[in-house]
């Protein structure tokens, strides 16, 4: 029940109200003031503010009264305003039994996007700028690949040394040197190989490649010595022969490892029926070198890393083919080396080299022929350089070097 009190009398149970006040009986002495009950009650105890008893409360303010009944409910009476908020409980009664499911939120792309799109700005930006500048100069690295340019340090590379004798440089140059005496194949601060060249009973004062010493800092100030089957060669360290035995290997005290077999490539398949004897060296540094030993002469294969400043028969590795023509390694290391920096422990004698020429043997034409016959019929895959060789040193070394020669790892 609600009663609603306006400027006007109200007449209850012979209680008078007028004003906001109470006059006369029937409050029992109580009187209402300025909207409130001040003591007393109404109706002999009905509704009862602060004390009093009954089950009804009231409340009035201003011009207005309102009295309540019932079982209190929640209502809405805005944000900030009330004393208690709403929470929410969810039950699992097993799939496809409720109304309610997980979903999981969808991701914005939008991010990704952005940013995509600032690094394409940027990259356009930075072209700009590098087009704007226009042609730079050559760099080192640029120098250090193609044609013609420097090797980097530590590329590898390969040069092969066979017959009277001739060379494949690291740069793919082809010198021949046909004088007798040791000179340089590699000379760098740290790796050191020399060739031993002397003439054999076959190559008619022409020298060919009779031995080959490595040592330097990088063998610990070890040297290893490898010769030709016959005529005193051997295979030794620091003087001491060693692989002895055919098979078998060597270990240089954890340094390097030798191994003395007849495993090695061909290039050509049709010298198969030719017993090999190949010496192969895995050295520090990254250093390879594969000794093919026949008779009276060796041939060989050096495979390294550029050194710094290295120079020599093979040439000075820098990616330049056309310096190292014979004379220009001439020019470049001179035509002696001096007695201290020999890796060989005994000097031999060694006698000026007779001068010949391709078109010398090409004046005999059955002997050019039959040369030009021999080296073909061997090595018919053969390249030009070699092919040259081959016929160079059958015309005036002898035929076995037709075989020879084609058998380089």
């Amino acid at each position: 029940m609600a009663m609603h009190c306006q400027d006007e009398a109200v007449n209850m149970g012979g209680m008078g109200m007028h004003g906001g006040g109470m006059h006369g009986g029937g409050m029992g002495g109580g009187a209402m003031g300025g909207g409130g009950i001040v003591g007393g009650g109404i109706g002999g105890g009905g509704m009862v503010a602060h004390g009093g008893g009954g089950s009804t409360s009231a409340s009035c303010g201003g011009m207005c009264c309102e009295v309540a009944a019932g079982p209190t409910t929640m209502s809405y009476v805005g944000e900030g305003r009330g004393a208690y908020i709403v929470e929410t409980n969810y039950r699992y009664v097993g799939l496809g039994a409720g109304t309610f499911d997980l979903a999981t939120p969808k991701r914005s792309m939008a991010p990704l996007w952005i940013g995509l799109g600032l690094l394409a700005l940027l990259g356009i930006g930075v072209l700009a700028v590098m087009l704007a500048r226009g042609p730079t100069t050559t760099t080192s690295i640029e120098k250090s690949i193609g044609p013609g340019g420097v090797n980097p340090m530590g590329a590898m590379g390969s040069c092969l040394v066979w017959g009277d004798p001739h060379f494949e440089t690291f740069d793919h140059s082809f010198p021949s040197f046909f004088e007798e005496g040791e000179q340089w194949l590699v000379k760098s601060s740290t790796v050191s190989i020399q060739g031993r060249f002397m003439a054999t009973p076959f190559t008619n004062g022409l020298a060919a490649t009779n031995s080959i010493a490595v040592g330097g800092p990088f063998l610990h100030g070890h040297t290893i010595v490898v010769g030709p089957l016959e005529g005193g060669g051997r295979i030794t360290v620091d003087g001491n022969p060693v692989l002895t035995a055919f098979p078998s290997t060597y270990d240089l005290h954890g340094i390097a490892t030798l191994s003395y077999n007849d495993v090695g490539n061909l290039v050509d398949d049709a010298q198969g029926h030719l017993e090999k004897r190949i010496v192969h060296m895995d050295l520090p540094s990254g250093v390879r070198v594969q000794v093919m030993r026949w008779a009276n002469h060796i041939n060989v294969q050096v495979t390294m890393p550029r050194q710094e400043g290295q120079d020599g028969y093979c040439g000075n590795f820098d990616g330049i083919a056309a310096n190292d023509e014979t004379d220009q390694i001439r020019a470049r290391i001179g035509t002696s080396m001096p007695q201290a920096e020999r890796l060989f422990h005994r000097q031999v004698a060694t006698q000026p080299a007779p001068s010949h020429t391709l078109e010398e043997c090409k004046l005999d034409q059955e002997k050019y022929n039959r040369a030009v016959q021999l080296c073909r019929g061997d090595s018919p895959s053969a390249s030009p350089e070699f092919d040259q060789a081959c016929i160079f040193d059958v015309c005036f070394a002898g035929p076995q070097y037709a075989a020879q020669d084609a058998v380089l790892e």
